[in-house]
């Protein structure tokens, strides 16, 4: 009986195994784009170990290829082919001398990296190319080559964190300060300003070892004097200011009504421009002054909002460049989230000039924020028919067609893809509140589009495992499942086919996990969203239990995960309680007194006017403890800096374990989905012979009675 059915088995697992078969032909794709990664990794092993002209020739080929590519998907980190690479360059630039013209086709892919937002993240927090890109700023270097190494230190310090004195620091800050006070180039001094704002904004180690550098009443005459130059340097001197003022007490009102004046009068020069790197240091130090509790409540007393976002809506219309456009919606969701009065007369247009760039692929899910939050306020004061009318949900469904057209076949999705339709899925959210929007949603969005939106998550099981190329915990389609899943309980509530697929998405492997994943990873937004899941129409407890035991089952993994995020949090922890240890001693005025009182002592004793040979000795020995120190400074900067390369070297290890760890839970994950299926169809099969078995002994029971 039971040997009948092993053969329809067989023939299932075959066919489930040509069907993997055949899928892995559509990752041949994904194999080629690596290609020229792959050939730098085997080239630079050989490099190391055996440098010679003809490894170096193929070691520039592959970065030329590599730094013009299009295709910025390949270097979305978490990947274990993302985590070689960027060791591999990391070890080649470090063993490279700044003349070779190897080390600046390397400059040049990094900086084609850093236009992937999760690669510059990663460059910056994980991997750290900025001591050897510091190390390149030498005084020969041609004003060619130094705004080059400039333009990318402004990129890979942009958001840094600091948590102690690095080794690096020191000579750093000395070369930019020298050529912010020396340099006669425009360029450079805003270049260099621009990568003293970012190593010094909230990093106190690094504030401090700017104040030991210069002096401080000398360098801020200097600023005063150059801000004037340029729309650039008028920015970088003005954050500057406000840096070393902070130092020692809160923001004047008047420096954050200055610095709002210089935001709107530069913003349109630098759009103009194409600036990027400006308009991001301007939006995101303006979100920095608006996180103090004190500097928030200036802030929204300024009251020149209404002609500056007029006069930036008006730009917008005119302006071609995506990324700049997407930052000025990032930058005008900021200013919605104030809830400024001045403001919702303009919303309508806010909305408008938003959904003309919903179709730019590298605008949408900045637009698709500024639209959210803007219906979000626009509810709370009342004006949200103005609003309303401006939305276009066929645009709006244009997107997530298109997007599902591209997704068929697909086992994995770009950030950016996912972070956009993301976005979509809240926005979907904020319009079904409103009932005649919810009419209209509900007769675009069917239970097919969102189906074939989690496809690339729910169908992970036949993806090729070798050539998995996500990381399951960093893996963002856990917001859009969670944003989706959202969405289609909220459509559940009254209309049955909704309900159905809620039930149906739940009952799922992959959402469970996806969810248990979100309760341990998410942010604040996405495990609110999870745990309010629970209390909707629809939401079985014996989900919660699957949902529990997904979570007991991904914790070992999560604590190898975290393990980066923690340290982290650790220092900036460290960094917290020991900044009152880092404050300097002295005020300034009193540093200068003793300073002036040291030198006068040292020329006193200098020219023997100390008859007192007490007093003398007591010179002498200061001058001996003085080169003591010096000595032991020395020493220790040596110590630091093989600490350092040590812990750099750590941290390089660690991503490229937690990406393996990751590609083979994931093996894990999908082979045991395969085996569930198997047992599945394997007790079908059972309970047919089964009931087949009982028909012929009923068939011959029947017989044997005639």
């Amino acid at each position: 009986m039971s040997q009948s059915i092993y053969p329809d088995i067989l023939r299932e697992i075959m066919k489930k195994r040509r069907t993997d078969f055949n899928l892995r032909g559509s990752f041949k794709n994904i194999m080629d784009k690596y290609q020229h990664i792959r050939t730098f990794i085997s080239a630079v092993l050989e490099y190391t170990k055996h440098p010679s002209e003809t490894t170096a020739s193929i070691l520039q080929r592959n970065l030329g290829v590599i730094s013009t590519s299009l295709d910025l998907s390949i270097f979305d980190p978490g990947t274990n082919i993302a985590a070689e690479f960027y060791v591999s360059l990391h070890e080649l630039m470090n063993s490279l001398a700044s003349r070779t013209t190897l080390i600046w086709s390397a400059v040049d892919v990094l900086q084609n990296a850093c236009r992937n937002a999760a690669a510059r993240q990663a460059l910056i927090h994980t991997f750290k190319f900025a001591p050897i890109l510091a190390r390149l700023l030498e005084a020969n270097l041609t004003s060619e080559k130094r705004i080059r190494v400039l333009k990318l230190l402004q990129e890979l310090t942009y958001g840094i964190k600091i948590y102690w004195q690095e080794a690096h620091l020191p000579y750093l800050v000395s070369v930019l300060t020298q050529w912010v006070t020396q340099s006669r180039e425009e360029n450079i001094i805003a270049l260099s300003l621009g990568v003293l704002v970012n190593l010094c904004y909230k990093n106190l180690p690094a504030v401090y070892i700017l104040i030991r550098t210069i002096d401080t009443k000398a360098f801020i005459r200097t600023l005063l004097k150059i801000q004037h130059y340029s729309v650039n340097t008028k920015v970088q001197c003005c954050k500057l200011l406000i840096i070393l003022e902070h130092t020692n007490t809160n923001i004047s009102e008047k420096s954050i009504w200055d610095f709002a004046d210089v935001t709107f009068s530069s913003f349109i020069t630098a759009m103009k421009q194409k600036d990027v790197l400006l308009l991001r240091h301007i939006i995101d130090f303006f979100d920095y002054v608006g996180q103090n509790e004190y500097s928030h409540a200036v802030l929204l007393t300024y009251p020149h909002y209404g002609r500056g976002v007029e006069n930036i809506l008006a730009t917008l219309e005119d302006n071609a460049d995506p990324e700049c456009v997407a930052l000025m919606m990032e930058f005008l969701s900021f200013l919605v989230k104030l809830k400024l009065s001045a403001l919702v007369s303009l919303y309508p247009l806010c909305v408008k000039t938003a959904m003309t760039w919903v179709p730019v692929e590298q605008v949408c899910s900045r637009a698709l924020t500024l639209i959210r939050v803007t219906v979000i306020d626009a509810r709370r004061t009342k004006s949200s028919s103005e609003v309303l009318a401006e939305l276009d949900a066929s645009v709006l469904m244009l997107i997530i067609n298109s997007e599902n057209d591209e997704i068929q076949g697909k086992c994995e999705l770009t950030l950016e893809t996912e972070t956009k339709l993301a976005e979509l899925m809240q926005l979907f959210q904020e319009m079904v509140k409103t009932s005649t929007l919810r009419t209209k949603v509900m007769q675009s969005l069917n239970e097919q589009m969102i189906r074939k939106l989690l496809s690339p998550m729910l169908d992970s099981e036949t993806c090729a495992a070798d050539n998995w190329p996500g990381n399951f915990i960093q893996n963002p389609t856990t917001n859009l499942c969670i944003h989706a899943l959202a969405l289609t309980a909220d459509l559940a509530a009254d209309n049955s086919q909704w309900l159905t697929l809620y039930s149906e998405l739940l009952r799922k492997k992959q959402i469970q996990m996806t969810m248990a994943n979100a309760l341990f990873t998410g942010d604040t937004d996405i495990k609110q969203k999870v745990l309010q899941l629970t209390s909707t129409m629809g939401f079985p407890q014996e989900c919660v239990s699957a949902v529990a035991l997904c979570m007991k089952q991904l914790e070992p993994l999560i604590l190898v995960q975290s393990t980066h995020g923690m340290v982290t949090n650790i220092g900036s922890k460290m960094s917290v309680n020991a900044s009152s240890e880092m404050v300097p001693l002295f005020s300034f005025v009193q540093e200068e007194r003793l300073d002036a009182f040291l030198a006068k002592l040292e020329r006193t004793y200098e020219s023997n006017q100390i008859n007192d040979i007490t007093t003398s000795a007591v010179m002498e020995l200061y001058e001996y403890k003085l080169a003591a120190m010096r000595h032991a400074e020395r020493a220790m900067q040596s110590s630091l800096e093989a600490a350092n390369n040590h812990g750099t070297s750590l941290q390089h290890r660690l991503a490229q374990v937690v990406a393996e760890s990751s590609r083979l839970h994931q093996m894990l994950f999908d082979t045991q989905q395969c085996l569930e299926e198997v047992k599945s169809t394997l007790t079908v099969k059972l309970a047919e012979a089964e009931e087949q078995n009982k028909k012929i002994v009923a068939i011959k029971t029947q017989k044997s009675y005639l």
